[in-house]
């Protein structure tokens, strides 16, 4: 979902409309099929609204703009004097200047991040984009590892169902060990980067960290690792005898920096951890490859009743070694290849956020605000205007319509191909959504 709560909560209570007057709605017959197709899905749109509203809490986004609840990190280095003279410089000279907030300063490191969310002090920024896209981007691929591994999950419950050994430890073990060993370690490189890489030159894991010019690339630091490329083994060298200095802890340091620090390892023996890390990913390839077909294959050979893919419960048709081999096969290549192009359509969730943020921007400067310029009667008339009859109309109809519909198609998306192929096979067997009523008529007999 797009992550603004201004545009969320009005979702939500148009959602939460639709679900009070239900029954008055649904007597009243109406054959409108664009009405009838939002009605339909008012549970969904419900979701879509709570889940509107709190990824718009962690990107600090309210219709478009940026709220001050928890006050901000930062201050302002710069005497007021200097910056009236920049003001009128500006006004004269017909361009807007503008200062850099230099963290080792204008950071307020005692107060530390902002409780929730991002810190309001990021939308007056004019490189906001160079933090929130690498920002949104890392959270939306945390998000869909996370959800990728609970499918994995799931797939666990149906081999338990089944009562498939071999599934359990030859294709699902493997299958964890495989996302574990890659992208699950990526997501807690992420998590590590935003604890403990901070803009001020600190120790970290017994290393020196200069500052955030050296703060790890982790893209390219997981393209290193399947390259199994040689990094030196930290930031810096020659300590204590270098020709740039840092304060930590209150002392001077002198260092020498390694050329393209932000390349190198920053964590003890990280080398030899990838190399594992990477040996049991590529072992657990050819584990859920063979062992699985030539089980079937040794069963088959004792006369054992098998699996021959066509359901938990189907045994019969013809024993072709082959043809298991090829499914097998698909499988294996599909959920390799999918981890790498189903964590890459993850980022349709960053994408989605940053179009809508956007589009709320180039709203609120094109039309909203050129109203809040003009003084005196002719103002307020023009603030109501613009607000009631192109401002309103045009947030609802696109930001909130158009693109609570791109969002949910998205989602839908999301949910059947990288979710859903993670632990539904589709063999065949009629899928019956859980129903009590129908559980209570099966137990009564009624049903069968």
């Amino acid at each position: 979902m797009f992550g603004d709560a201004g545009h969320g909560i009005l979702m939500l209570l148009a959602a939460a409309a639709f679900v009070y007057f239900e029954k008055k709605l649904i007597s009243m017959k109406i054959k409108d099929e664009i009405f009838n197709t939002f009605f339909g899905g008012r549970y969904v749109v419900l979701l879509m609204g709570m889940f509107a509203i709190y990824t718009g809490f962690i990107y600090n986004d309210f219709y478009s703009k940026s709220i001050n609840m928890f006050g901000s990190s930062w201050v302002n280095p710069y005497k007021d004097s200097l910056l009236v003279s920049m003001d009128k410089q500006g006004v004269d000279s017909g361009n807007e200047l503008s200062l850099t907030f230099p963290p080792e300063v204008a950071f307020n490191h005692d107060y530390g991040p902002y409780p929730f969310g991002v810190d309001p002090v990021w939308n007056l920024a004019i490189n906001r984009l160079n933090f929130l896209n690498p920002m949104k981007m890392k959270t939306s691929i945390i998000l869909g590892i996370s959800q990728m591994a609970f499918g994995i999950m799931l797939s666990l419950m149906n081999h338990i169902g089944n009562r498939s050994l071999v599934d359990i430890f030859f294709v699902f073990i493997p299958q964890c060990l495989f996302l574990g060993c890659i992208f699950v370690y990526l997501c807690l490189q992420v998590i590590m980067k935003w604890i403990f890489f901070y803009v001020k030159p600190a120790y970290i894991f017994g290393k020196l960290y200069p500052g955030s010019n050296c703060a790890p690339s982790l893209l390219i630091g997981l393209i290193n690792m399947f390259m199994v490329k040689s990094r030196d083994p930290t930031f810096t060298h020659d300590i204590g005898h270098g020709k740039e200095w840092v304060l930590v802890n209150g002392k001077n340091v002198t260092y020498t920096v390694y050329d393209q620090c932000y390349l190198q390892q920053w964590y003890p023996n990280q080398s030899l951890v990838e190399i594992i890390l990477l040996l049991i990913a590529v072992v657990s390839v050819p584990v859920m490859l063979f062992v699985k077909p030539f089980y079937i294959k040794w069963r088959h050979g004792r006369g054992l009743p098998v699996d021959l893919g066509h359901g938990p419960d189907d045994d019969h048709g013809e024993f072709n070694f082959g043809d298991i081999m090829v499914h097998q096969a698909i499988h294996t290549i599909e959920f390799v290849l999918g981890c790498v192009s189903h964590t890459a359509s993850y980022l349709r969730l960053w994408a989605l956020s940053l179009a809508h943020a956007q589009l709320s921007d180039v709203l609120w400067t094109m039309v909203l605000r050129m109203s809040l310029t003009m003084g005196g009667w002719g103002g307020s008339a023009a603030i109501s205007i613009l607000f009631y009859f192109i401002f309103s109309i045009l947030s609802v109809c696109i930001l909130i319509l158009m693109e609570g519909l791109s969002a949910f198609l998205h989602a839908i998306r999301l949910h059947w191909v990288e979710f859903q192929s993670k632990f539904y096979g589709g063999t065949g067997i009629q899928f019956e959504p859980f129903s009590f009523t129908k559980i209570i008529r099966v137990y009564e007999g009624l049903d069968q």
